[in-house]
């Protein structure tokens, strides 16, 4: 087991939540598009190294103290955790590679908002001998 890995999001906000569960389904297929390319993008500039499986949490750090639930990130979690896969950072996304998938909101500290994913738990690949 590693250290973790962190990967900043390019988000101020989650692009999609599971409070918004009206309107036109065409439109929500493209958000989950758009969201999942931009997360994809952001894993690309991280270059994290590809693992085995880790624990993999959503973290949001807003800019106001509005109260927000953390359950509604997981729209976002569900296509941060698909560009993990596409990208190959995880062989797969089931409860064998990502026993704990998990979102966290920070109170606001003054900085800007902010979103980025951890991996934590980590199972690296096995050197060869």
């Amino acid at each position: 087991r590693m250290n973790a890995i962190h990967i900043p999001l390019p988000w101020d906000k989650p692009p999609l939540t599971g409070n918004r569960t009206r309107g036109n389904p065409y439109a929500r297929a493209g958000e989950v598009k758009a969201a999942k390319a931009e997360a994809s993008a952001a894993i690309g500039r991280a270059k994290p190294r590809h693992v085995v499986a880790a624990d993999v949490t959503l973290h949001f750090r807003p800019s106001t103290k509005q109260r927000r639930d953390a359950d509604g990130l997981f729209p976002t979690l569900k296509v941060c955790q698909d560009a993990l896969v596409l990208r190959g950072v995880l062989p797969e996304d089931s409860w064998v590679t990502v026993p704990c998938a998990s979102c966290r909101i920070h109170p606001p500290n003054g900085e800007p908002a902010a979103m980025w994913l951890s991996l934590t738990s980590i199972t690296e690949y096995k050197e060869k001998p």
